[in-house]
């Protein structure tokens, strides 16, 4: 292939390292002079992590032909091998030719498509369908697909030409290394483009839906959706039929007040369950003009259930209004935490990650970074993985005070789940807001649990309290905001109330109060400092007794396996009383302001000021969500505490 690229291309594997010039000529080599030349220019690779790691250099980089396939095709999918690339771009192996002999088994590292094994007597004949990559072909097809990628750049047919210029001179401020490559093929646009937070569109407020209509579904009518599901060259499974029917009397309508109809059904594998349910709860959805949330504990079956719901509702668009996909909020992208990362929060690869995610987020179907159109190989392709801090995992959002709220993915899923006939959602996200009060805009009246055997794991997750290490240092970080040299968007009670602060002097102390307070909590380093004996602060010291005695209590020599530890919470030792209690006297410290507050915030908003316009309401609304919750966590870490040096509560279960 005659290409204008000046770079090679590397592929090494459990069968060796290949190299190809940039006329396409290849060779074998070995790992030190691959590591030689891959030190002293650009090398073409593919998942550059998994080839550093077979050679053994770490510190391996070069121009990985995944991250300009993201940049590319952003939110479209690709799986991350030879083969998966080479379909996705229409390229075709170079060795067709079958293959036979005795029996041998194949190279780990060869890929073969559509091959079948004929068994005779000692040989094995191998009959080749749509070809095979061999080793020594990647190389070749890593140029190849390289040059058709970056002539992508110039096809006017190309859809997601929106916004690359504006990213790619953004990624080559942050040094990418393809950004010169993207830049000599795109053309800077005419007039200015829509990029990111310009084109995302925004969501629109929708009336809450109307109580649902009081219906009793008819057993044949049940019976003839199901039959329709399934269709009608599938055997009858009576097995199904009883289930399906036993589901529908979920949906009867209610004989007494504050007791809803509840069914507790198990069904062997193979009765079709989810058919079987999903029967009678689209029927009841669209005669009583309801919704229905099913919960699941896996996104696999959230997956499944997308696959069989597309049978109720075959047409595209119909299918888009009426099933919503439903998961917690730290599954998706923060608008917010991404601007902070675009505007120097990240550094290095990590900013490089960021340009690309914003790159897939104004072209996601829905912003989920978890199961959703992120691929999922783009953030493994940076050795410190900087995904997760693109998520709401601190329970941080201000809700309607974010400058991004109107085009946020999460308020646009929860807006749409309310005209919708189907949410399918998940354990965790139904009992966070059962713990929390907050189902955002609707709340569900039908739900059906299914893996319900997780349902307690769900439950103890979100109910139970645990007093950790790595709890403490985000509660200091909500209250406090970044410390040192510490960057990101200034998330401190202080700098995200400061205008409460100069209008409310009593509310002004408390946040100073429990800025001062929060310093009591551990911070950056605590474990390393706990695990040397060296604790700072009380809440340091507390967790530095705890480990002692549960070491010295263990008796199993699990540690040595690798595995945790736990003991009761039963005579705890002088040292861990003594630190209870001044643990417990520097929660109370942090408690008390943060209460203070948190009634100084319920008078403003009921006494409002002038300067409080929306946005300002909006803002404090979302600080007062985000404070109670702080508290009620508090108060529960404070009654641990109590109980551990007191009397047993029979109600709790406490361990260390």
């Amino acid at each position: 292939m005659e290409t204008p690229l000046a770079f090679p291309a590397l592929h090494a594997s459990h069968a060796g390292i290949w190299l190809a010039a940039p006329d396409g000529q290849v060779r074998t080599v070995g790992k030190g002079e691959a590591v030689g030349r891959a030190a002293e220019t650009p090398l073409i690779m593919l998942n550059a992590p998994l080839a550093a790691q077979r050679l053994g250099y770490a510190e391996l980089s070069g121009l990985d032909v995944l991250e300009l396939f993201a940049f590319v095709h952003p939110a479209r999918f690709v799986v991350p091998t030879p083969k998966g690339l080479a379909g996705v771009l229409g390229i075709t192996p170079r060795h067709p030719e079958l293959v036979s002999g005795s029996i041998a088994p194949l190279e780990p590292s060869v890929e073969a498509e559509k091959w079948t094994l004929e068994r005779s007597h000692h040989k094995v004949k191998q009959v080749q369908g749509d070809g095979v990559w061999r080793d020594e072909d990647i190389p070749g097809l890593l140029l190849t697909a390289t040059h058709k990628l970056l002539t992508t750049l110039t096809d006017p047919a190309w859809r997601e030409r929106e916004g690359a210029w504006d990213s790619a001179q953004a990624l080559m401020r942050v040094r990418w290394p393809w950004a010169n490559l993207v830049l000599r093929q795109l053309k800077k646009p005419e007039k200015p483009e829509r990029w990111l937070f310009a084109r995302l569109p925004e969501w629109e407020e929708v009336p809450l839906r109307t109580p649902p209509r009081v219906v009793t579904l008819n057993p044949e009518a049940v019976q003839a959706q199901l039959a329709s599901l399934v269709g009608g060259d599938a055997e009858t499974r009576q097995g199904q039929r009883d289930f399906a029917q036993a589901a529908a009397h979920i949906f009867r309508p209610r004989a007494h007040k504050g007791q809803p109809n509840m069914v507790l059904a198990e069904a062997g594998t193979g009765i079709g369950k989810t058919l079987g349910y999903l029967a009678p709860a689209s029927l009841w959805a669209s005669t009583a003009d309801g919704a229905v949330w099913i919960s699941t504990f896996t996104k696999a079956l959230q997956r499944q259930l997308v696959r069989e719901a597309k049978r109720i509702y075959p047409d595209p668009e119909t299918f888009k209004s009426k099933v919503i996909v439903r998961k917690g909020r730290e599954n998706y992208l923060c608008l917010l935490n991404l601007e902070d990362a675009l505007q120097g929060g990240f550094a290095g690869r990590a900013a490089t990650l960021a340009h690309l995610v914003a790159r897939w987020a104004a072209y996601s179907k829905d912003g989920d970074m978890i199961g959703g159109d992120l691929p999922g190989w783009l953030p493994t392709l940076f050795r410190r993985n900087g995904s997760t801090a693109l998520t709401d995992r601190r329970g941080e959002c201000i809700y309607a005070g974010c400058p991004h709220y109107k085009k946020c993915f999460i308020e646009r899923a929860a807006r749409a789940s309310v005209q919708a006939d189907i949410v399918i959602a998940n354990h965790a996200l139904m009992m966070v807001n059962a713990a929390r009060g907050r189902d955002e805009v609707s709340r569900p009246t039908r739900i059906i649990f299914d893996e319900g055997h997780h349902l307690f794991d769900a439950a103890d997750s979100m109910f139970a309290a645990a007093l950790t290490g790595q709890e403490t240092v985000e509660l200091r970080r909500w209250v406090i905001g970044p410390e040192g040299k510490a960057r990101g968007r200034r998330r401190g009670l202080a700098a995200r109330l400061a205008d409460v602060a100069s209008y409310d002097e009593e509310g002004g102390v408390a946040i100073e109060l429990a800025r001062m307070a929060a310093e009591a909590l551990p911070g950056d380093g605590w474990l390393g400092r706990v695990a040397e004996g060296t604790p700072s602060g009380p809440l340091e010291r507390l967790l530095s007794a705890i480990r002692a005695m549960v070491f010295a209590r263990d008796e199993s020599n699990a540690a040595e396996a690798g595995y945790g530890l736990e003991t009761e919470l039963a005579d705890p030792d002088a040292a861990v009383v003594d630190a209870v209690s001044d643990a417990q006297i520097a929660l109370e410290a942090l408690a008390r302001p943060l209460t203070i507050l948190g009634q100084r915030l319920e008078a403003l908003i009921g006494d409002p000021p002038d300067w409080l316009d929306g946005s300002a309401r909006a803002r404090v609304e979302g600080a007062m969500a985000s404070l109670g919750w702080r508290i009620d966590t508090l108060r529960a870490w404070i009654s641990m505490l109590a109980r551990a040096v007191g009397p047993v509560d029979p109600d709790f279960v406490d361990w260390l």
